[in-house]
Formats: C-alpha cells, sequence, structure tokens
C-alpha cells in the first residue's frame, strides 16, 4: 500500500472507533515505516477532542490574527526603509506567516503546531539580541513570545494527546497511542 492509501484507512479506522493502538498495530508492516505511521496516527485530529477545545482553539486563532496585524506593520516599515513597492511586498509577506499558522490551526493540521513551536523555540535566543539596548522592551516581548509558545503547545496537546515534544510518543520502544 502507498501512503495515501493508508492514511485513508487510518482516517477510516479511527473515524469508525478503533482504538488507535489497534490501528496501528493492523498497519504496521503494510507499507510505511513505524515512525511514518504512527505520526499518521497521533496527527489526526479527532473531531470530538476539536469540538471539546474549541474556544482554545478560536483564541488561538484570533492570536495568530492579531500577530499578522503585528507583523503587516513591521514588514511595512520594514520595507519603507528599502523602496516604496518594497512596502507592499514586505507588508505581505510579514503577514502572511501568521495568517498560514491561523489556516493550519483552523483546519485542526499538527503539522502547522509543530511548525510553530519549533520555529518558535529556534527564534527565542534571537530575540535576546537587543537586550543590552533596551530590557524592558526585550523582556516584554520574550515574555509574549514564551507565553505563546506554552499557549500553542498547552491547545496543541489537548487536541494531539499523542505527541511529546514533535514526534509521536515513544515509551520504551513502543509507540503509545491514547485510546
Amino acid at each position: 500500500m502507498n501512503k495515501k492509501e493508508i492514511k485513508a484507512q487510518v482516517k477510516e479506522l479511527i473515524s469508525s472507533g478503533v482504538p488507535k493502538p489497534e490501528v496501528f498495530a493492523k498497519l504496521s508492516g503494510k507499507g510505511l515505516k513505524d515512525n511514518q505511521l504512527a505520526h499518521l496516527i497521533a496527527s489526526y485530529a479527532d473531531p470530538y477532542l476539536c469540538d471539546l477545545h474549541d474556544r482554545k482553539i478560536n483564541v488561538l486563532i484570533t492570536l495568530m490574527f492579531i500577530q499578522a496585524v503585528f507583523a503587516l506593520l513591521a514588514g511595512f516599515g520594514i520595507g519603507a526603509q528599502i523602496g516604496p513597492n518594497a512596502q507592499l511586498i514586505f507588508a505581505a509577506l510579514c503577514a502572511l506567516v501568521p495568517l498560514l499558522f491561523a489556516f493550519g490551526f483552523y483546519k485542526h493540521m499538527a503539522g502547522a503546531y509543530n511548525a510553530y513551536i519549533l520555529l518558535a523555540i529556534i527564534n527565542l535566543p534571537r530575540q535576546l539580541e537587543g537586550f543590552s539596548s533596551s530590557p524592558a522592551v526585550t523582556s516584554v516581548a520574550l515574555a509574549m513570545s514564551v507565553g505563546m509558545l506554552g499557549y500553542v503547545w498547552y491547545v496543541r496537546q489537548k487536541i494531539f494527546p499523542d505527541f511529546s515534544f514533535i514526534s509521536p510518543k515513544k515509551i520504551k520502544g513502543q509507540y503509545v497511542f491514547s485510546s
């Protein structure tokens, strides 16, 4: 079987009420590596969990739209230093990133949550660069970034409980799924 067929079977089996550990056992060795299969199973967004945590997801999407507005303004300012046409290009590109994350959160894509977490962690040391010149502003920005990172991680754990950091949970060499 190819990846599309296995992905469709994972969705079908989990939607019909088959527990995730049984889905893993049933489809293991059918064309995908175990880590790829475990990632497909762990990244399935359970409609019940999505409905249960809908308000948290909506808050997250709203925060992404707010970040998009700030990114638009920052991109506009950066582009203004380059030239008149660059203003619009930089503003659009800077606003596009948070809007893409908002779309991924809206569609319940585990990859969007994982990408945000990785990018936020990678970006944390860069945010400390201006600490010596303006410690108050840098501290506030860092606190907001860490808070946002924590909230995204919290929502991801509520919707996708089978992820550890950015990969499926694995205990003593075996993948562990919630039922």
